[in-house]
């Protein structure tokens, strides 16, 4: 009959095999730790964020506003101060209304910001015999609701490259919603068949990383990754792409009016944005 030798079946001896499977553990518990931990800051790392400012000059004298005298509705849009808006330049050069947009990539990372109008409504009304605003941002996910608060009806056309136009009459208090989910490199079209002399415009982005340039040529884009090449846009709707215009810190293409640019965490301003008045010129 075998025999256990005592020596091997001793508490003392079990405790020692207990306490070094326990240091055993810890220390695997905290390599994975460390691990883990160095995994969660790279991704913090990875997801830094930066926020772009500018401002979008004309370098010229400030064209002067044409006025729109109406032929239709005159009893409503008469007394309208009505003047063509397809340039807008402010009394210190800003340019109004130009458009600066994330070009590519376009699956970047979105920051955590943005959800909560990840869904949300963009509303642009007939108001006015106006639109306003009238250039818009539309992200893919969000609905386009056109509004009528005038006193006379409005037909709205948008034209776009890839989503289906529409051409719809929009009653006195009532509204259309429009659903675009394809993104576009240029902005949609929008106008009225019953007052022709109505226009705006509608940019659709697969994210929230555009700006519409405000009444000084001022724009802000929040929260852009940082870190990586990203290539941006300039677009104005006589201009069409702002080509060549002149920065100090970035070049802009002369061709099609884009730059690249690889943003570091917290603000980045480009100052100004000069742009030629030869470029809105037609031809």
């Amino acid at each position: 009959m075998t025999m256990t030798s005592p020596a091997l079946t001793s508490p003392a001896l079990i405790s020692r095999t207990l306490i070094a499977g326990s240091l055993t553990l810890r220390i695997l518990f905290g390599l994975l730790a460390v691990a883990l931990l160095a995994s969660l800051g790279a991704a913090a790392r990875a997801e830094e964020w930066g926020t772009l400012t500018g401002r979008i000059v004309y370098d010229g004298t400030p064209p002067a506003p044409e006025p729109i005298v109406p032929d239709k509705d005159k009893e409503v849009c008469g007394l309208q101060k009505l003047f063509k808006e397809e340039i807008e330049v402010g009394s210190k050069g800003g340019l109004k209304d130009a458009l600066v947009y994330l070009y590519k990539p376009n699956d970047v990372a979105v920051a955590p910001e943005y959800e909560a109008t990840a869904k949300a409504d963009v509303v642009v009304d007939n108001k006015g015999c106006r639109f306003q605003p009238h250039v818009s941002i539309l992200r893919v996910g969000q609905t386009l609701v056109i509004k009528n608060s005038d006193p006379v009806a409005h037909n709205t056309k948008g034209v776009a490259l890839k989503n289906p136009e529409f051409n719809e009459m929009i009653a006195v208090g009532s509204e259309i919603r429009k659903t675009l989910d394809q993104p576009e490199n240029l902005p949609v079209t929008i106008g009225c068949n019953i007052h022709p002399w109505m226009g705006g415009r509608v940019l659709v982005r697969p994210n929230p990383y555009a700006a519409v340039t405000d009444a000084d040529g001022n724009f802000t884009i929040k929260d852009l990754p940082a870190g990586q090449e990203l290539e941006f846009q300039l677009w104005q709707e006589k201009a069409g792409y702002l080509k060549g215009a002149e920065n100090k810190q970035v070049k802009v293409d002369k061709k099609n009016g884009r730059f690249k640019l690889k943003l570091k965490p917290g603000e980045n301003n480009l100052g100004d944005i000069v742009v030629s008045p030869s470029i809105f010129k037609k031809s």
